[in-house]
């Protein structure tokens, strides 16, 4: 439960002592929980083997997860080999789980955390980055093939995505990548479904609180031709009240192939109405978590908007080791917001263009690729604010237009042992903003940031041909949104500056015996300037650079094969991380939090999933996802409880020829745990009201799917 913590110093570290011993435990008995599943020796039939037999055993097990090519820093290279701190999601994960959002796959990986308030509302975090944002994921971008879901400020929605457009998921984790932005959490970059053959296929879902999910997708697939469209449509009323939610998104992913260039097409149309039951406080969180917030219930309000999201590239190769891709990319959204304190409208639309050119040099296995690219990004933001009970009545009028320039290089060295990477990225970011409201006075401003220039650095090197080390060092940055540079009386706070920080790393990835795959890392990353949002009101922040924080962690994922056989196959996926997050110099409002726990990041988190397949129709999952207690406030005097999850899934298939039939059930939360799936940082009192700092999670619930598809 909450935990409220006035303490001495001394005492403060009494019980730091008592917890650090707490978790020590609890890793050892995970520890102990899964280290037998990694001493089992799969036998065939039974029998003993002759040494060949056992070689070629030993091939047929090997965990093939190190072999997957990765993109992320532009150049396909093996996962195993990759010098950078990276993470995979197969699409084979997002779809097994039938009526569950992104989050729910992109918790089962180390470091990365994503709450979820609400169908509609989200906040996800690398490394404890972004951790603070109030109601948003902030500090981390994200990518649909190379078209930007992230906005001119920051901030990313990922919870939009029909996940049946996604073929897979790379995390990269840290400022590693300067093709991407040196975002300081990380980013992530979500690659398009790859369309193999023409198929017609259709799926249902129904969820407990009247939770509806249907989805039709087409694929076809001709000579060099490739279209597929989507439609995802969901209908729910929620866990709580005014929680109702009606989201449908359309879709068309198009691809043309010629001998020397390829070329993508890409549109997606998403039309969502929530009604938004907002956090609530401790007490009606223990006693009535299915209530929603009395000021959001009593206007019912909600978000009410259409976006529209366009892509195209071209990829070519010019000969002579010379390739260019080439991006363009357009976004809109027209979005209407009723809430307690105003009604808010926006009109908001960016367009950008990437560019790359990449040469190489030599051939297989040594080879050197140098890269340079380019991108461009123009953003309008609209907003207009109205009285909520009479919405004739206007209380602002506002244009804000963002601009950003990423030039970036990179040069990359392969040998059959060796990888090097070296690479720089410059930023520049303003903001202008018009204020068009003059009733109270003209509050117009401007904001540029002065350039920064984020540098990487990175190798790995093969031990054997199963195991590679890896090293990094990359810097990254965080400028603040235009709202957080201006003072409450709307001037510009010209000593504002962005959030920058260095992460260093070591790595290891590999296959150790038969069957097991392991990825292990330690970081430290320091971050500079860190930027706070001090509300000076119920709907209004300013930003200041308050200090430093540092953020040591350890991540360890493993994936271990201990039946595989043509009958019977079962697997057990450990991710967990630790990760002491501590303000190392924090002076907000003249109070000094220095030394305190990092608000908004849970200490550690484990997750493990034990997959076993029967003759590849019946497919059982037991997930179990442990998270620690986070801390709320910076003063580190409440406390959210930590909290355990346990869920079950199983899945049959069966395939006629041509027809495939897909039925899955699922029980979620199986020990009904009571727990927030999301919290809100540093919540202030308003009229003699308590803090709101809790997003109820849902207790015990059900799923049900069933789906067919036809190969045409």
């Amino acid at each position: 439960m909450q935990k409220v913590r006035k303490q001495s110093k001394k005492r403060k570290q009494s019980l730091q002592t008592k917890e650090d011993k707490r978790l020590s435990t609890h890793w050892i008995v995970l520890f102990g929980l899964v280290l037998p599943f990694f001493l089992v020796s799969p036998r065939l039939n039974g029998q003993s083997q002759t040494d060949e037999q056992k070689d070629s055993a030993v091939n047929e097990n090997l965990i093939q997860i190190g072999e997957i090519e990765v993109q992320a820093f532009r150049y396909a290279q093996k996962l195993k080999e990759t010098p950078g701190a990276i993470a995979i999601i197969p699409a084979i994960q997002l779809q097994q789980i039938p009526a569950q959002q992104i989050d729910f796959a992109v918790n089962q990986v180390a470091g990365v955390y994503m709450q979820s308030g609400s169908l509609n509302t989200n906040r996800l975090t690398i490394r404890g980055i972004g951790g603070r944002s109030p109601y948003a994921s902030n500090k981390v971008r994200a990518y649909f093939e190379d078209i930007p879901l992230t906005n001119g400020t920051g901030e990313t929605s990922l919870e939009d995505l029909d996940q049946s457009l996604i073929d897979k998921i790379e995390i990269i984790k840290g400022p590693a990548s300067g093709f991407y932005g040196s975002g300081l959490g990380g980013t992530l970059l979500f690659r398009a479904d790859q369309i193999h053959r023409s198929s017609v296929s259709v799926d249902g879902s129904l969820s407990s609180y009247n939770r509806q999910n249907y989805r039709a997708n087409i694929r076809l697939k001709q000579n060099d031709w490739q279209h597929a469209f989507y439609l995802d449509k969901l209908d729910a009323d929620g866990y709580r009240e005014n929680n109702q939610t009606q989201r449908t998104n359309l879709s068309y992913i198009g691809r043309y192939n010629t001998d020397t260039h390829q070329f993508n097409l890409l549109l997606i149309q998403t039309d969502l109405k929530a009604f938004i039951p907002s956090s609530i406080d401790w007490d009606t969180y223990q006693s009535t978590p299915r209530k929603a917030a009395s000021s959001w219930a009593a206007i019912r309000g909600y978000e009410d908007y259409q976006k529209q999201m366009a892509g195209f590239s071209v990829q070519s190769e010019w000969g002579n080791n010379l390739s260019s891709r080439i991006s363009l990319f357009t976004n809109q959204k027209n979005s209407d917001e009723l809430r307690p304190f105003n009604r808010l409208t926006e009109d908001d639309n960016y367009a950008g263009i990437r560019a790359i050119i990449e040469k190489s040099w030599g051939s297989e296995p040594n080879k050197l690729t140098a890269s340079i690219g380019n991108e461009s990004f123009w953003e309008r933001y609209d907003w207009e604010t109205f009285d909520t009970n009479n919405p004739q009545i206007q209380l602002s009028e506002n244009e804000e237009k963002r601009r950003y320039f990423n030039l970036f290089t990179q040069f990359n060295f392969r040998s059959p042992k060796l990888r090097l990477s070296a690479g720089l990225n410059l930023n520049q970011t303003n903001y202008r903003y018009r204020d068009l409201f003059l009733q109270d006075g003209d509050q117009s401003a401007d904001h540029r940031f002065d350039p920064i220039i984020s540098p990487r650095i990175a190798g790995s090197y093969s031990l054997s041909s199963n195991i590679a080390i890896y090293s990094s060092l990359g810097h990254g940055f965080s400028p603040p949104s235009l709202e957080e540079s201006l003072m409450p009386d709307g001037q510009r706070n010209t000593n504002i500056k962005p959030e920058t920080g260095w992460n260093i790393e070591f790595g290891s990835r590999g296959n150790l015996g038969r069957s097991l795959y392991y990825d292990f890392s330690v970081y430290y990353m320091e971050i500079r300037n860190l930027l706070v949002a001090r509300r000076t009101d119920e709907d209004a922040y300013m930003g200041v650079n308050a200090g430093q924080t540092q953020h040591p962690g350890i991540e360890l994922d493993l994936t271990y094969k201990w039946l595989n056989r043509a009958s019977l196959q079962s697997s057990l996926r450990f991710s967990g991380n630790y990760s002491p997050y501590k303000f190392k110099d924090f002076t907000d409002d003249e109070q000094d939090y220095s030394g305190n726990d990092l608000t908004g990041s849970p200490r550690s988190r484990v997750n493990v999933v034990w997959e076993s397949r029967i003759k590849q129709n019946l497919e059982f999952l037991l997930q179990y996802q442990y998270t620690d207690e986070i801390p709320l406030r910076d003063d580190n005097s409440i406390y959210a409880d930590a909290f355990q999850l346990l869920n079950v899934t199983t899945n049959y298939r069966k395939r006629w020829n041509q027809l495939e039939l897909i039925c899955s059930a699922s029980v979620f939360n199986l020990t009904d745990s009571q727990y927030a799936s999301m919290v809100l940082i540093n919540a202030g009192s308003f009229g003699n009201q308590p803090p709101r700092y809790y997003y109820p999670g849902m207790p015990r619930n059900f799923a049900f799917r069933i789906g067919l598809q036809y190969r045409l």
